[in-house]
């Protein structure tokens, strides 16, 4: 008897458990759901708008209730095993089975990629029938391409490696001081990465958005120890000359400090913001300026 896998869309990836961040409000996730399982008892109506339930039952030749009640005189009420629970189970994203009813049951479901008829109860299909053949073509482009995302992580300098920890993670990410810390870093971003994160990894300097850019300069001047959302309560300050904490904007310690950070970067890219983010730049310049004299000593 032919084996068959189904796989969760990706519409099912999990919600809750496991994410990686790209950026400050971006997040990708890195892990299917653990556990799903259609319902074992099903009504839809087809698409020729016919009244049908299903119901999967092991032993049963037929997945109509109707039939498994008029023709088997298996109850309506009868209880599901544990076994007929477990043929139908998805464990992280994959369910692969040789036993023909389950399939059946699988492929005439109204989660089932291809389904036609209408489900109140599923208003988008949740998994598909593998297609080997061309999932293994989508794995090589992955794979191409996380191959790709790593040598140019390998080829980056220290400023860019330090630029794409921050734009991949957030602003207040911490960011090495040494190069190979870097790239060790964004290797590990890699090899969790699907494939947006792996995009993000690709991104081209001139395809980067004022808003990534904003959140990189931030990042960097969080940093270097140049900006600060609480060192004034109330109050985003910079370090002046003196090394003194001075309020650059008003802002409510009330707002959570991923919101703080939003808003004072949206006010940055704005003609208002447009000085004072002129004056960060120059900021974080004479700060790498100066970092590089002393390293030279």
């Amino acid at each position: 008897m032919a084996t068959k896998t189904y796989v969760l869309l990706d519409s099912m990836d999990a919600t809750a458990p496991v994410y990686q961040q790209i950026g400050d409000n971006q997040r990708v996730q890195i892990k299917k759901i653990p556990f799903h399982h259609p319902t074992r008892r099903q009504a839809f109506y087809t698409k020729e708008g016919k009244s049908r339930v299903i119901r999967y039952k092991a032993h049963s030749a037929y997945i109509d209730q109707d039939k498994q009640i008029k023709e088997e005189t298996i109850l309506a009420n009868e209880p599901f095993t544990p076994q007929e629970k477990k043929d139908l189970e998805f464990r992280f994203g994959v369910l692969t089975t040789n036993k023909l009813r389950a399939q059946e049951y699988l492929e005439a479901h109204p989660e089932f990629e291809g389904f036609e008829g209408n489900c109140d109860d599923v208003r988008a299909p949740k998994y598909k029938l593998l297609d080997e053949a061309a999932e293994a073509k989508v794995k090589n482009v992955e794979m191409r391409k996380r191959v790709r995302a790593a040598s140019k992580i390998l080829d980056l300098e220290l400023d860019a490696a330090q630029q794409m920890i921050i734009r991949l993670n957030g602003s207040f990410v911490t960011t090495p001081s040494e190069l190979e810390e870097c790239q060790n870093m964004l290797m590990a971003f890699v090899d969790d990465a699907e494939e947006r994160g792996l995009d993000a990894v690709l991104q081209e300097d001139s395809e980067i958005n004022v808003d990534d850019k904003t959140t990189i300069l931030i990042g960097q001047l969080f940093n270097a120890g140049l900006l600060s959302f609480d060192a004034v309560e109330g109050n985003i300050s910079k370090k002046d000359k003196d090394g003194k904490w001075i309020t650059v904007r008003d802002m409510s310690s009330e707002y959570g400090i991923e919101e703080r950070k939003r808003l004072f970067s949206d006010f940055l890219n704005t003609e208002d913001g447009k000085a004072l983010k002129n004056d960060l730049e120059k900021d974080l310049k004479n700060f790498v300026r100066k970092s590089k004299a002393e390293t030279k000593e």
